[in-house]
């Protein structure tokens, strides 16, 4: 009998090659698909077939029809998206994938609410969740008067992960403005209506899990020990901690308000006040994601036995288990050195045993190439830029991109 099918999307991002592995083990076939090359996810001794498609930031319409063929033509039995972008686009278009694919997404609705960071607070406040003081401003002056208000430092964030900018979709992170220069500059980039939100002090966790049938199946927390860049950014080294039974199960009652079902993530403040405050949700594949695998807790492979083989597996992520994503922590162990704190880099640097790697590990080295490459590309200038054709052609199998 053959092996049902699973193809991912984004097969550039942090959690591609986890999520290649995580399945190939549990039995399934795996195709990945991006529109960048390298791809380290592609690059995976864990992926057997791999595709080119359009990118989801500039034709959602492009992308979608792209993946549902190749979701169609190779036989595969779901689609798991790997970034916002590919999320909504897929949503968007759902009616372009055949009757045979498992999508397992709740409806268009439910989808754009989840990727809302405005709709967040009000799923958190009625989980009995903290939310930190956010003001929605419609324009400049608005911002900076919300942050006068709020007092610097203050978090800025696009009212969704994704936005529409000059007919592209951009996918805009939180930025945190110490003072009104920052954040006058890097409005634009925003856009408005946008999100000012008082800085909450206090422990970064995250929970990740899957959501089915509007029950938790599975659960990763962690707490973060580092982010790149500082304060504002993607978590660079982390350890999972059991979580008290009271937090789960506010978060269950979150996630299932807001209709979610499949993998997610939700990132969490631990306030000094013993408080935890929600801060962040993706509704998708995560950067962290290696982490979860790492202690015991295969997220996407727990998802797709859910969805297509009818099992329902209950499982916990093993407290101790360390997460390094390398080049993001040499970023800031460099950093460190430049500021004269020697001392502190070696700590950054430090071994530490039981530690999972989005891409350097010895089982699987060659996204850890994949990598080198890809931040190579991004730091080193091309000499004239890529010109993107009116048509994309029809995507196609090929060898490691």
């Amino acid at each position: 009998m053959d092996a049902v099918a699973v193809l991912l999307t984004d097969g550039q991002e942090r959690s591609a090659p986890t999520a290649c592995e995580s399945l190939s083990r549990a039995g399934y076939r795996v195709g990945a698909a991006s529109s960048e090359r390298p791809a380290p996810g592609r690059w995976s001794r864990f992926c057997d077939e791999r595709f080119d498609v359009p990118d989801p930031n500039l034709d959602r319409r492009a992308f979608a029809q792209a993946v549902a063929q190749v979701g169609q033509d190779g036989g595969f039995g779901t689609v798991i998206p790997g970034s916002d972008a590919a999320l909504i686009a897929i949503s968007s278009h759902r009616d372009l994938f055949s009757a045979e694919i498992a999508l397992g997404l709740p409806p268009p609705g439910v989808v754009d609410n989840c990727v809302s960071k405005l709709s967040l607070t009000e799923y958190a406040r009625d989980a009995g969740l903290a939310v930190p003081e956010t003001i929605v401003c419609a324009d400049r002056d608005e911002a900076l008067a919300a942050a006068a208000r709020l007092r610097y430092p203050v978090l800025l964030k696009p009212q969704r992960t994704v936005i529409s900018q000059g007919g592209h979709i951009r996918q805009r992170g939180s930025f945190l403005a110490a003072d009104e220069a920052a954040l006058a500059q890097r409005l634009p980039e925003i856009g408005f209506p946008c999100l000012l939100q008082r800085q909450a002090l206090g422990s970064l966790y995250s929970i990740g899990g899957v959501m089915a049938a509007g029950s938790l199946l599975c659960v990763a927390a962690s707490v973060y020990t580092r982010t790149w860049p500082p304060n504002a950014g993607p978590v660079c080294f982390s350890e999972t901690v059991s979580a008290p039974a009271s937090l789960l199960d506010r978060v269950e009652h979150l996630v299932a308000a807001t209709g979610w079902q499949g993998i997610f993530e939700l990132e969490l403040i631990g306030t000094q006040d013993g408080r935890f405050a929600a801060i962040d949700f993706n509704p998708r594949l995560y950067g962290s994601l290696a982490l979860a695998a790492g202690a015991g807790a295969p997220l996407p492979a727990i998802w797709c036995d859910w969805l297509l083989r009818g099992q329902a597996t209950r499982c916990a992520a093993r407290p101790g288990v360390c997460y390094r994503w390398t080049d993001a922590d040499l970023r800031h162990a460099w950093a460190l050195l430049l500021r004269g704190r020697p001392a502190a880099a070696a700590a950054v640097l430090r071994p530490r045993r039981r530690t999972a790697h989005p891409y350097l590990r010895r089982r699987d080295p060659a996204p850890a190439l994949a990598r080198l490459v890809q931040v190579l590309r991004h730091r080193i200038p091309r000499r004239a830029p890529r010109v993107a054709s009116k048509s994309p052609a029809p995507p196609r199998g090929r060898g490691r991109g």
